[in-house]
């Protein structure tokens, strides 16, 4: 049976988690979570990490190209090397994360798998409990390095999120963010070079409006439906937050009991946020410390025939989010 998901009393501040606690930004890419997740990082009881879902497979497992925000590829980073240390110490030795991946794959990296996770979380196989035992004591090793009780996830993706709620023992309290599609379909176009240090791993080509815009409905959709089943939710959209980032964070307190309404006044200061340890995201985590810098370029330079395939495609779900033509 599908469980709504709490109401939260914007004036009562919730408890302080007695379970991990997972803060879990969904919704597509190049939405601006990266931006949310380090403005919320600078929250004392907040540790933003990141596409947390790429830390195993790009970060523990060596890979120079891929590196933390602090600068270091990750597996030579000390923080994470710190975090590893202690979930190895709670879930065996090293060998550990190469099962973690062949875990991760079946549970949580591909659309394919939402018939098998929903028969799990209802009747879990030693295989998912051991992925739940896992999982846990990694959000555990995070929280006990940092000394923070959230934990920041901006892995985005819905069906890694219902993975974590199906697990039970976690606290998951999730952020919808939602970007005008025009505009996410504008940074797809754009292609990149490597650019190791400007935290491009390798080359990506242009993507066509067509597919953006079948991967932002899905994406969004998904969502919708997997915030109804965490432990309390907020949808937010990246224009709110840059336009109104007092207003916007402030509506997210209720998920940690604390006033963020701050942060997002130091957001409209000017304040410069550091980049933390975060593992993967928008290339600004490796460009120093970060300020509000609204991206609004493709009001301008995207082409009428990509716009007109973005709203013929995803308008109808657009058009719920208040976006206009």
């Amino acid at each position: 049976m599908e469980r709504a998901a709490p109401e939260i009393d914007p004036h009562r501040p919730s408890s302080r988690p007695s379970r991990p606690a997972i803060l879990s930004i969904i919704g597509s890419g190049r939405s601006g979570s990266t931006l949310l997740d380090i403005a919320l990082g600078g929250h004392p009881l907040i540790e933003g990490v990141g596409a947390l879902q790429k830390l195993p497979r790009s970060g523990w497992i060596p890979d120079d190209d891929r590196r933390c925000s602090c600068g270091e590829p990750i597996h030579r980073c000390p923080f994470w090397t710190a975090v590893l240390e202690r979930w190895t110490g709670e879930v065996g030795d090293r060998d550990a994360v190469r099962r973690y991946v062949e875990l991760q794959d079946g549970y949580e990296r591909s659309n394919r798998l939402w018939p098998r996770l929903l028969i799990e979380e209802r009747r879990p196989s030693p295989t998912f409990t051991e992925y739940a035992t896992m999982t846990g004591a990694l959000y555990r090793a995070i929280a006990d390095e940092s000394g923070k009780p959230f934990v920041l996830d901006s892995s985005k993706k819905p069906i890694r999120t219902y993975a974590l709620i199906a697990i039970g023992a976690l606290d998951v309290r999730v952020i919808h963010l939602v970007r005008d599609g025009r505009g996410v379909v504008w940074s797809r176009r754009k292609a990149l070079d490597k650019d190791v240090t400007a935290g491009v791993p390798s080359a990506r080509s242009s993507t066509a409006a067509w597919r953006t815009s079948m991967h932002w409905a899905q994406a969004n959709v998904e969502s919708g439906i997997v915030a109804r089943h965490g432990d309390g939710t907020v949808r937010i959209t990246y224009e709110a937050l840059v336009s109104d980032p007092i207003g916007t964070l402030g509506r997210l307190s209720p998920l940690v009991g604390e006033d963020l309404s701050e942060l997002g006044r130091a957001l409209l200061d000017g304040t410069a946020f550091p980049p933390g340890h975060r593992v993967a995201g928008n290339r600004m985590r490796l460009a120093g410390p970060v300020r509000l810098r609204p991206d609004l370029e493709w009001t301008e330079k995207l082409s009428d025939a990509d716009a007109r395939t973005f709203w013929l495609m995803a308008g109808w779900l657009a058009r719920r989010y208040g976006y206009t033509r």
